[in-house]
């Protein structure tokens, strides 16, 4: 993150070989030359230092992008794993649910069958104590009657 340092202009100056300042054929223009292109490869350096910051900070995104897609792949397959659970669950509870309406269902008609045999009882007592009571008063009129005779 740290930018390369790049000479500056006063720097190019004193250290150009005294042979260039010397010289009366182009030896400023030569440093001046030289200058330009040593700026104009900083500006190339920057350049490509910022390209390559731009083409980090896309690949960051991009690996972030990818690995939230990896995080909802693995969400998704979770709740499609839980779905069939579910699923599987609700069946099974409307099996259990069917199961105990009918045995609900024939627990009620037991109950209904055992108040009538429990009804029929009571008539059929109360038929045996009224069969028994007149056998008792005929049994006891007959003993009267041989008494007499």
């Amino acid at each position: 993150s740290k930018l390369p340092s790049v000479p500056s202009t006063t720097d190019l100056t004193i250290n150009a070989s005294k042979d260039d300042c010397n010289d009366s054929s182009g030896g400023k223009a030569k440093l001046i030359d030289n200058a330009s292109d040593v700026m104009i490869s900083s500006e190339e350096k920057r350049e490509k230092l910022e390209q390559l910051r731009r083409r980090q900070k896309e690949l960051k995104q991009k690996n972030e992008v990818s690995n939230l897609k990896n995080l909802i792949n693995r969400q998704r397959q979770l709740l499609r794993t839980q779905g069939q659970e579910l699923t599987e669950s609700s069946t099974q509870l409307e099996s259990v649910v069917s199961d105990i309406v009918s045995k609900q269902t024939l627990l009620n008609e037991s109950n209904k069958r055992l108040e009538e045999l429990n009804h029929r009882k009571k008539i059929m007592e109360g038929m045996m104590l009224r069969a028994t009571e007149k056998l008792m008063t005929a049994r006891k009129a007959l003993g009267q009657h041989k008494q007499r005779t």
